[in-house]
């Protein structure tokens, strides 16, 4: 029987009573090794489970992601949020459906996350993994900043503008998507760098190979300057401080509903591909 550990976001309200329907509904199929309203899922690793149940919205599932650092362990996310565009299941859902995790091998899919650096001009190292994206931001007094790009050492461009989005193919639809960026396959070894508010409107967001390493010094930067990672780690930024971005060494599993592609997720959660007056199925 697979090791299963259950964790919940100790502020949903709904969660404990989650938690104990999860876990009844998993006696007899597996077993439990640990079981906790809480997103530090290091602790979970102690109990080396092959499958961890998160109960949630992204945001507790990304939180979990970073806990689990370089040891990643397959994810089951369970939406006790809004969207639930990663943690795809319901309570429901998991009940009727949950079945296919017991009967074969455990499927899922693998998400390449970035590898982030900050070098401020002392050299001191911040360095974070990062699921989604690492998002440059003007910030106050919101005059526009400047960034030069490279790629393996070589000049990209000079970005002028309110920042920079770097994204992973799993952030395609967060972040960079609200900002004109390209939607990727989640599964697909790219980066994606999307400017904000451009003040030259022939830079347009482009696709990098993930085995390139990205680079980005701050020429111009305003005091309230920052990157934010994954909407949860902030750090300030200053002129002469460089931020390299590559690919973690670990990906990010990911245990998606059978029942749905990951193009139903588009048209049933982003509406994508709707035209006027339809819903999208």
């Amino acid at each position: 029987m697979k090791r299963v550990a259950i964790i919940g976001a100790p502020n949903k309200p709904t969660a404990g009573a989650v938690l104990e329907r999860v876990r009844k509904w998993l006696d007899g199929r597996a077993v439990v090794v640990y079981a906790g309203l809480s997103i530090d899922s290091s602790t979970t690793l102690h109990y080396n489970p092959e499958l961890l149940v998160v109960l949630g919205g992204d945001g507790t599932l990304i939180a979990v992601v970073h806990g689990l650092g370089e040891r990643q362990v397959p994810i089951l996310g369970v939406n006790l949020g809004k969207l639930g565009y990663m943690a795809e299941f319901t309570p429901e859902a998991l009940e009727r459906e949950g079945d296919f995790l017991f009967a074969n091998g455990l499927t899922f899919s693998r998400r390449l996350m970035l590898d982030v650096t900050l070098t401020r001009a002392d050299g001191t190292e911040l360095t974070s993994p990062a699921v989604n994206d690492c998002v440059l931001l003007a910030g106050m007094p919101f005059r526009m900043i400047e960034l030069r790009l490279e790629s393996d050492g070589d000049e990209v461009a000079t970005v002028r503008g309110d920042g920079l989005v770097i994204a992973t193919p799993s952030g395609s639809t967060a972040h960079n998507l609200s900002a004109g960026g390209p939607i990727l396959e989640p599964t697909a070894a790219a980066f994606i760098l999307t400017p904000l508010c451009p003040h030259a409107l022939t830079f347009r967001p482009l696709v990098v190979d993930a085995r390139r390493m990205v680079e980005v010094q701050l020429l111009a930067a305003n005091e309230g300057t920052t990157v934010s990672i994954d909407g949860q780690r902030n750090w300030s930024l200053h002129v002469g401080d460089r931020l390299r971005v590559r690919r973690y060494a670990a990906d990010f599993l990911l245990v998606r509903n059978p029942a749905y592609s990951i193009w139903s997720g588009l048209r049933r959660k982003l509406m994508w591909g709707a035209g006027p007056g339809q819903s999208a199925s």
